[in-house]
């Protein structure tokens, strides 16, 4: 994991992933992830964890935690690169997660803002074009 005192940019090239904490999130037929799953409803953000200097299993463990916290199960994890998201306006920053009394630690989570305020339209079509180049990864048991 990154060192949490020495947190990087979010180089275009990075891998980032998506934990998938619904079912509905995943097309059963192709086993592909549907917009939605990018879609930052409620929220303003995406809330996605960094590949970088992480082991797979720490990946994991982050994908673990955020579902323990939230109390869901997490069915795998959209991997999309950090390119796809900027290439489309959107922004991607650094947000480590460390020492929060109620989440767990994730020194690689991060944000993508700038998503288009109150035109759901277009969030659901960016995340769209965005689940198109995402890659399912399923948790290993």
């Amino acid at each position: 994991m990154i060192d949490p005192r020495h947190v990087p940019d979010v180089a275009p090239e990075e891998m980032l992933a998506r934990f998938i904490l619904s079912r509905r999130h995943i097309r059963s037929s192709d086993a592909t992830i549907k917009p939605d799953a990018f879609v930052p409803h409620p929220h303003d953000e995406l809330s996605v964890t960094r590949h970088k200097d992480a082991a797979e299993s720490e990946v994991w463990n982050a994908g673990r935690a955020i579902a323990e916290y939230q109390q869901r199960t997490l069915h795998g994890r959209g991997d999309v690169r950090a390119d796809v998201f900027v290439e489309r306006g959107l922004s991607v920053q650094a947000d480590p997660v460390q020492g929060h009394a109620t989440l767990p630690d994730n020194p690689n989570h991060a944000n993508v803002t700038n998503w288009p305020k109150d035109d759901k339209g277009r969030q659901k079509l960016l995340a769209l074009e965005i689940a198109a180049t995402a890659k399912l990864v399923r948790p290993v048991v």
